[in-house]
């Protein structure tokens, strides 16, 4: 496989996924969370290219792949990520956020992974309508053109920032003087899907339970500074998935997958998982 290759499967419904490739070995499939590309993880694909073939994809509706489609689900995430798999005969898997709820889908339809590592995955194992309230705010402030409202909608909906705990127009204007210039376009350009996915968590709320069918050694990482919420939600996976362990990195956090921030850390538990 060349190294830094960039290349393309046709999906189930023939909507184009495309996928960066790095380094020789075992193919591992990265998948990215919610606000993320592929760009977003070269990082954490060079650490472990010296070891493994890194496929990260970039899901539908981003980077070099097609559109999330008007019919947009989960079940499609699935079958780009076994198109995936089937292209490049990978045989493990690591998820990162709704990347991760995104394996874990993937892991239900086939056997071909051996192993996945997820960090922090977008399962809610415990959920109550005033939970999503959020998330009708953030479908109102897209409607009326207002996207930094939007992401603050989202930011405090998701808990994983203290400013969840500070009212919306406030975390607006942190969140506005913090994120600028190419970081602000980048996620500018996914807000819209950003939410659709998001849908499809709350749909998903509860529903962990399905997951005692996977029978892949599983790894479920978080970063210790994340909150407890995060935690449990690792402990009930753990419990739930047969072949499965949790491990806390202590200082990480939610984004501590993606470059400029961990991946070195995260990357050297994913590796010592892979290999064990």
């Amino acid at each position: 496989m060349t190294k830094n290759s960039y290349n393309a499967v046709t999906s189930k419904d023939g909507t184009t996924i495309a996928y960066r490739s790095f380094g020789r070995g075992p193919g591992l499939l990265v998948v990215p969370g919610a606000l993320s590309t592929s760009e977003e993880f070269t990082e954490l694909a060079g650490k472990l290219s010296d070891s493994f073939t890194v496929h990260i994809v970039d899901r539908r509706g981003r980077g070099g792949s097609g559109p999330q489609g008007p019919d947009y689900s989960i079940a499609k995430e699935r079958e780009d990520l076994l198109a995936v798999q089937e292209a490049t005969g990978a045989v493990y898997l690591f998820g990162h956020s709704y990347g991760g709820l995104a394996a874990l889908e993937a892991a239900m339809a086939t056997s071909a992974f051996a192993k996945i590592a997820l960090y922090e995955p977008g399962v809610v194992v415990q959920s109550e309508p005033a939970d999503w309230n959020w998330l009708s705010e953030y479908e109102k402030d897209m409607n009326r053109g207002d996207y930094r409202a939007a992401f603050a909608a989202f930011v405090r909906g998701a808990g994983h920032t203290p400013l969840s705990r500070l009212p919306k127009w406030y975390a607006k204007l942190i969140l506005r003087m913090v994120i600028r210039g190419n970081h602000w376009s980048r996620i500018l350009r996914l807000l819209s899907e950003n939410l659709n996915e998001h849908r499809e968590v709350r749909r998903l709320a509860s529903t962990y339970p399905r997951y005692g069918e996977i029978r892949a050694d599983v790894l479920v990482l978080s970063g210790g500074k994340s909150p407890e919420s995060v935690h449990r939600m690792a402990g009930e996976l753990e419990r739930t998935i047969g072949r499965s362990r949790t491990l806390s990195i202590p200082k990480l956090h939610h984004l501590s997958p993606e470059n400029g921030e961990s991946p070195a850390e995260v990357s050297q538990c994913v590796r010592q998982f892979l290999i064990s």
